[in-house]
């Protein structure tokens, strides 16, 4: 249909009213005779359709299913299990051009079990995004909260896909293990990033078409070097101590491979520990900056500054293509402190257990730094949380209550052992610090959003929590915790 003789165009054009395909794949279109035009979603190029009584056309599936969506008629069955193929492992939908009134599409990298989500959700920014993650349990909690997840391995993907063409924004958290003080930090070690640091440059040079015009490019007598792959980019972290450090490159990768295939990727989120070393940071910056991102900031900010009953300092990068970042995540009032007590209904005076008992130092005094006062913020909750207990009684924390300490909704559905869920939970991004720096970045306005949410986290703060049906000794709870 695509070359169809010029004459033969200017003959009238006819209104597709109904759309069906035969077994052998041929697609039947039934007519009227008013005019539109279907565009092929792979290829710049149109399809005309003669005014006959009816017509039967081998046609692209997503060229069907864009005329479809076009005249307001269902996708035929076959036709969306063949999107669905093309597109795997992303929604088949989004071979689709978007239409006014659509939402726009928004990927998660390394997106966990919601927090991000759980962010725009607060401030009621509404996207079509799709997170992916390695974890089962991350995805099935996530897709039990209302967010969609792909379980794959990140690396493991094209950020090329057809199906990507239309993404405005991208998410990404790598895992914080390589960096982090809970991890083994072996991202900090010296060929750590080195390589990490190669790993950016190739990145770069994979993003020279995206360079301003007489930036270096080669010439017939002196070519420029060969592009590289992804996967040959991906490939150089095998040689890290801990080749998880190299998936920092990630946050580079996305969408500098989107901008190539020219999606509207406006903007840029990323989440990472506050340990992540300013040389890191600097390289990114420079990258981002190379390939046409007009502003980048830093920000390191903790959970509890943001309402959120216990401490949880990260660094986020927050980047724009266009322009500068509309918003501010600082609050522009104060936001009251939560204290750990507080938050779950708790008398005062309470003391929280995080390992057990530990025995005396070498001057006969406790050791210290495993107990902490309820009466403040509490400390930083991470996986090992499952083991804290209250000191009067032995009472642990719930799942409800270890999510509600990190900001998320009561009755949020974790999933998994509670093992992998306060994992879960030690590792997502705190929904309310998501929130400013999305907020800032897309430009909406957050803090009185994000204090509504707070009311509905810590609504049942002033009743006190029912004992844990067994209550576990002091003496013994280390033993939970291991």
């Amino acid at each position: 249909m695509a070359g169809t003789p010029a004459a033969e165009q200017t003959a009238e054009p006819i209104r597709v009213t109904a759309l069906g395909t035969a077994a052998d794949g041929t697609v039947h279109l039934l007519s009227d005779h008013t005019d539109t035009t279907a565009r092929c979603g792979f290829a710049d190029w149109h399809s005309y359709v003669m005014c006959v009584d009816w017509i039967e056309e081998p046609m692209c599936p997503v060229c069907v299913a864009d005329l479809a969506v076009e005249i307001g008629a269902d996708i035929p069955g076959d036709i969306l299990e063949k999107l669905d193929a093309i597109a795997a492992p992303w929604p088949g939908r989004w071979l689709l051009r978007p239409r006014e009134g659509d939402r726009d599409r928004v990927i998660g990298i390394f997106a966990g079990p919601g927090g991000w989500d759980e962010a725009l959700r607060a401030i009621g920014a509404l996207y079509d995004m799709v997170g992916v993650d390695f974890s089962t349990n991350a995805c099935a909690t996530a897709e039990r909260a209302g967010h969609p997840r792909i379980v794959a391995d990140v690396t493991q993907l094209d950020p090329g896909h057809p199906a990507l063409r239309w993404t405005v924004g991208v998410i990404i958290s790598p895992p914080c293990p390589s960096w982090s003080t809970a991890g083994k930090r072996a991202g900090l070690t010296t060929e750590s990033l080195k390589i990490l640091a190669s790993m950016f440059r190739v990145v770069g040079i994979a993003a020279r078409p995206l360079w301003a015009e007489g930036a270096p490019g080669g010439t017939e007598r002196d070519p420029a070097p060969p592009t590289p792959t992804w996967s040959e980019i991906r490939a150089l972290a095998d040689a890290m101590p801990d080749k998880r450090a190299g998936l920092m490159a990630e946050v580079l990768i996305w969408p500098i491979a989107l901008q190539l295939q020219g999606a509207p990727v406006s903007w840029l989120a990323m989440e990472q520990s506050d340990n992540l070393p300013q040389e890191t940071r600097e390289s990114l910056e420079l990258e981002l900056s190379a390939a046409g991102w007009s502003q980048q900031q830093w920000a390191e900010l903790d959970a509890a500054d943001y309402g959120v009953a216990t401490h949880r300092r990260r660094v986020f990068l927050m980047a724009t293509r266009r322009g500068r970042i509309p918003g501010s995540f600082r609050p522009a009032r104060p936001i009251a402190e939560q204290t750990f007590a507080d938050a779950l209904g708790w008398k005062r005076g309470e003391r929280v257990n995080t390992r057990g008992s530990r025995g005396l130092n070498a001057n006969g005094r406790p050791k210290g730094g495993n107990v902490f006062s309820a009466d403040r913020v509490g400390w930083c909750l991470t996986g090992k949380a499952r083991g804290w207990y209250r000191e009067s009684d032995g009472y642990r924390l719930t799942l409800d209550e270890g999510g509600r300490m990190v900001g998320f909704l009561p009755c949020y559905p974790w999933q998994g052992s509670r093992t992998s869920a306060f994992q879960q939970i030690g590792d997502v991004v705190s929904p309310p610090v998501g929130a400013a720096v999305l907020g800032a970045l897309i430009g909406r306005q957050w803090q009185d959003d994000v204090a509504k949410y707070l009311g509905r986290v810590y609504r049942n703060s002033n009743t006190p929590p029912a004992r844990h049906p067994t209550p576990v000794e002091p003496t013994g709870a280390w033993a939970l915790a291991a």
